[in-house]
């Protein structure tokens, strides 16, 4: 404790080295942690690092210790040690408290270091682990701030999602095709249960005052596992049947002209399919846009795309399509959300089974304050499809759908920053001709970051 008295005396001189010196003063093992993080604080690193040497060589597992170290070592550039003491301090850490300090101090540490995307990690566990809800909050602020530095960014996605028609199958068994009537047993709906994921990786170019761009890399995958009874119903369907893969690269910017208030969105993308473990199409995306304001709380999008389909199952099936779109948000006063989207398309093929045209509104409303703990949005989704020419009888093929959907997103029982959202969905598609008239009710379990 001798030592110890005149460490704490010397530090009072570097930090108040105005005053005289005075003699030394006896002080607990406490009160010399926190003066080793004041000084941390006012910039005396070395200071700190000298008070705190005989507590580093008595209590080496402290976390207390190990954290103000941590903070001292990385005010002087010393990352890797900051790093390293940061670590031992959580792995030592008996309580919330201490693991969420040494999460935090870490993620700072790896963050100086230049390991941004390492360091979103350790700040997701300090989250995880905050004592309070302004401790937490703070961490969030964090976690935007090493983002918006940080050239990559991950995301992930994962969904599963109970369905009542699996296989896609129409509402009955009877094709009619040419005004006569045919009765598949095969056709009709299997339940089970779709498995759905995915990730992308983004690399973000440096940004100037008028331009944002940046690389994607994103795979998606589903699954399916039907219920016993669909052998029953088709003795030679399987379950890989229903697997699809679709991994694309995509360069997408972001630019403003000073003079206007709006501002302009390219993309242009390359994807290839697989279904049922066989390569199915090769497409090509182009998409182009400009997004202006509209009032104090509103924007309007408009928006022009064009997609080519190479198939390689069905070369006859290729296709282009063209599309326009408007998209209107609007924030209410009460902070709830509406999003509106109408867009129209024209697909032209060489196939009369695919060559249509199409118009598309849907409308979604999420509601800024909880409703029993949960964040709910609801979804309307109208289609209409119109085929080019007939072939499956003496007019054309004609869809109209209509998709339904809720949405309830638990904040509160987030892990990691992820929280559970619920969705229930049905959609039902109405067709002349009743291969393609079909229902299904989903409900899908997924999650979603909260930051």
């Amino acid at each position: 404790m001798r030592q110890l008295r005149w460490r704490f005396a010397a530090a009072l001189a570097l930090l108040c080295s105005a005053a005289p010196v005075h003699p030394a003063t006896e002080v607990d093992v406490d009160t010399a942690k926190r003066l080793a993080l004041v000084l941390v604080s006012k910039g005396q690193p070395n200071a700190a690092l000298f008070l705190l040497a005989p507590l580093a060589e008595r209590f080496p597992d402290d976390p207390e210790v190990l954290i103000a170290r941590s903070r001292a070592h990385r005010a002087l550039g010393a990352h890797d040690t900051a790093i390293q003491l940061a670590r031992h301090a959580f792995a030592q850490a008996e309580n919330q408290s201490h693991k969420h300090l040494a999460a935090r101090v870490l993620a700072e540490a790896l963050a100086s270091n230049g390991q941004h995307t390492r360091a979103q990690i350790w700040l997701r566990r300090a989250g995880q682990t905050a004592p309070t809800e302004a401790a937490r909050t703070s961490v969030q602020r964090d976690y935007a701030y090493v983002r918006s530095r940080n050239p990559w960014a991950f995301s992930f996605r994962g969904a599963i999602t109970p369905t009542d028609n699996a296989n896609d199958a129409p509402t009955s068994d009877e094709i009619i095709i040419g005004g006569l009537v045919f009765r598949d047993p095969s056709a009709q709906p299997i339940a089970g249960i779709e498995y759905h994921f995915g990730g992308t990786a983004t690399y973000r170019f440096a940004a100037t005052e008028t331009t944002q761009t940046e690389l994607r890399f994103s795979y998606d995958g589903r699954r399916t596992d039907l219920e016993d009874s669909a052998t029953d119903i088709d003795p030679s369907i399987r379950n890989s049947d229903f697997s699809s893969d679709r991994i694309a690269f995509e360069w997408a910017g972001r630019f403003r002209r000073p003079d206007q208030p709006g501002v302009y969105d390219a993309a242009l993308a390359t994807f290839f399919d697989w279904n049922g473990g066989d390569r199915s199409q090769d497409g090509l995306r182009a998409i182009g846009g400009y997004t202006f304001p509209v009032g104090e709380r509103s924007q309007l999008r408009v928006g022009l795309e064009v997609e080519d389909l190479d198939r390689r199952d069905r070369e006859v099936r290729s296709s282009t399509t063209k599309r326009a779109a408007l998209d209107w948000s609007h924030r209410t006063e009460g902070a709830n959300l509406i999003q509106l989207h109408f867009s129209y398309a024209d697909t032209s093929s060489d196939s009369a089974a695919v060559a249509h045209e199409s118009v598309r509104f849907r409308a979604n409303y999420y509601f800024a304050k909880p409703v029993m703990n949960a964040q709910i949005g609801l979804g309307l989704d109208l289609r209409a499809s119109m085929f080019d020419r007939p072939l499956y009888g003496p007019d054309p093929r004609e869809d109209d759908a209509l998709g339904l959907s809720a949405t309830a997103t638990f904040s509160e029982l987030d892990v990691y920053g992820f929280a559970p959202v619920l969705e229930l969905r049905r959609d039902r598609v109405f067709s002349n001709v009743s291969g393609f008239d079909t229902e299904t009710v989903q409900l899908s379990v997924s999650f979603r970051s909260t930051y």
